[in-house]
Formats: C-alpha cells, structure tokens, sequence
C-alpha cells in the first residue's frame, strides 16, 4: 500500500491510483451522512462503485479543480465506520503531480491543496456537525483500473 502525502518528488508521468476515503473522525453512535471533497490537479477516471443507498459524483472542470461528493439517502445507508469498506478503493483518479497537502501562494494567486473538504456527521441527539477532510483522508494505491490491480 502506498500513502501518498508523504511523497515529495513529482511522478515522472502522470500515475493512476484507486482512492479510498478513510479516517473520517466518529465518536460511537455517529455515522456518516455525506462527504465532500474539493479537488486541485486531480482527475476522475472512473467511479469503480457506488454504495447501496448513495449517490456519488466525482468530476471537473476545464480547470484544475473538481470534486468528489458523495450522500447516504437515508439513516440506514449513512456509515457508522469512519473508514467505510464501501468507500474503500471506490473511485479511479490520475495526478499528475505530487498531492499538495496545503494550499500555496497569495489570496490572489493560491493554489489549493489537492483534497480538501468535510463530511457531515450525524450526531447521536440528531443533529449534524461537519468535520474537515484533507491528503490524510484520502488514501492513494497504484492501480491500472477499477478491477483492483494494485501495482
């Protein structure tokens, strides 16, 4: 398993990689609802699956910024775990550079971090709470396509 965001050097070529959405922050009897990722330098080759109950989207611009969003569409879909099997190697994506953990530059000239984000969590007196999502959530492995072939 290779973790990207400690990687320093840039890829000689543009790698493809299966992308997990892990480490979600959940005390006990909070799940998942939706998520929300906000992508730079990132793009979507593919959704490899969705999970019973969810909606997924992933996509991009003409630009370097994209997104990866996903929504349970009821209480009995929403995760309870804070890595969810179901999101485990669910999306195909390429960089082409190495993940940028923060954002760079001026107010007017940043380049954002390649992920950055939130899910929304629903708490155990039903309320809801959003809890930032970044590099470390997003785990990275090398892979050829949606099948699983991790190199």
């Amino acid at each position: 398993m290779l973790l990207i965001g400690a990687h320093a050097s840039a890829p000689d070529q543009p790698r493809t990689y299966l992308a997990s959405i892990v480490g979600i922050p959940l005390k006990p009897d909070e799940s998942v609802e939706s998520f929300s990722i906000e992508t730079w330098g990132v793009t979507f080759g593919a959704v490899c699956r969705i999970p019973s109950g969810w909606r997924i989207k992933a996509g991009n611009s003409a630009t370097p910024d994209g997104i990866l969003e996903g929504e349970g569409s009821q209480g009995a879909t929403w995760f309870s775990r804070g890595s969810p099997k179901a999101l485990d190697r669910f999306v195909l994506i390429t960089l082409y550079e190495p993940v940028q953990k923060d954002a760079v530059g001026s107010d007017d000239a940043k380049i954002p971090a390649t992920f950055s984000g939130y899910a929304t969590i629903s708490t155990v007196d039903d309320g809801e709470v959003k809890v930032p999502l970044d590099w470390r959530n997003v785990r990275l492995i090398r892979a050829s396509g949606c099948t699983g072939n991790a190199r």
